[in-house]
């Protein structure tokens, strides 16, 4: 244990009950730490109770959310919630309203009381690229709602740093799938392919087969947050969070498909209009992650999506 994992020992979680914020929390008591997990429940669950987690139901735009958190003395913040990217065209004032004042309550608490967070923003912020992986550096083009939300959360943490003096790491999240991920429509493409193949032969997909993505297992992606939140060297930077090893979105129906024992064949798959903003590459350059904390997937493709179809078919016996 590092001076910093020693040094905190009471971490927020928000949106907690939500399928990230969620395993953070499982491997913050893995290494025996406290949590204050907040959370409005609109998407996430309640989870089991465990006498190291304080639950609090609570919506991170309220105007009573700082005055709240003056309950709770904690090290440290991980900042999990956030409006999905998947509505943010349907819902675009709510999207900003969550994801940009609901965020910035955060950080304006976490900058007055110099408290450090974590925050976790998408890769979607990148858009298409030309260089392949993408790596941090790169030029960003955000095409959602969502997207532009993450880009300027990103740039109010360094306005706040430059105030305040407050210290931060962004994690710029990629397809992150896994157990526990609420079945819908709207949330993940992993989820949105499972979701629909769990209740029929009948499979629309937004966009061409022949996209490209960095999809990596919950417990990877949360194992990479708190290993990063726990060292020095990563704050101030922004940095990827993914496998580093690009799937075809035809390759993930064919795998789920395998674990599911279907035949894609008998599938009937139709191709609709792309989702605004979604781009066709989207795979990370994690060499700074690795570097920072040497950091290496435990799941591969194969791995993690079995877990994930074995999880959901005893979810639906019970």
């Amino acid at each position: 244990m590092n001076k910093i994992e020693a040094k905190f020992s009471k971490i927020l979680v928000t949106g907690g009950a939500g399928l990230i914020g969620s395993a953070v929390i499982r491997n913050l008591l893995e290494r025996n730490k406290k949590v204050v997990a907040y959370d409005n429940f609109s998407i996430g669950v309640w989870h089991k109770k465990d006498p190291n987690v304080v639950w609090v139901k609570q919506d991170i735009v309220s105007a009573s959310l700082q005055e709240q958190l003056g309950d709770y003395s904690v090290d440290a913040v991980i900042h999990c919630a956030a409006h999905p990217g998947g509505r943010s065209l349907e819902e675009p004032v709510e999207n900003v309203r969550v994801n940009c004042l609901g965020s910035m309550r955060i950080f304006e608490w976490c900058a007055c009381l110099n408290i450090p967070v974590i925050y976790l923003s998408s890769s979607i912020v990148y858009g298409e690229q030309p260089n392949k992986p993408i790596a941090e550096n790169a030029t960003l083009f955000p095409g959602t709602i969502y997207g532009v939300c993450k880009v300027a959360c990103e740039n109010f943490l360094k306005v706040l740093e430059n105030g305040y003096g407050l210290k931060w790491t962004v994690l710029r999240l990629f397809a992150t799938y896994g157990a526990g991920h609420t079945p819908n429509l709207h949330q993940g493409i992993v989820n949105v392919i499972l979701t629909q193949l769990m209740s029929g032969n009948k499979l629309i997909i937004k966009g061409p087969l022949s996209r490209v993505r960095d999809i990596i297992y919950i417990e990877d992606s949360a194992r990479a947050i708190v290993d990063i939140l726990f060292c020095e060297n990563a704050r101030g930077k922004i940095i990827n969070v993914g496998t580093g090893i690009g799937t075809s979105v035809e390759n993930i129906i064919k795998i789920l498909c395998k674990e599911l024992d279907r035949k894609k064949e008998d599938l009937d798959i139709r191709q609709a209009e792309p989702v605004v903003g979604d781009p066709h590459y989207n795979v990370a350059d994690i060499t700074q992650l690795i570097n920072l904390v040497e950091f290496r997937p435990e799941y591969d493709l194969r791995a993690g999506l079995k877990k994930l179809v074995f999880s959901r078919i005893n979810e639906v016996s019970h």
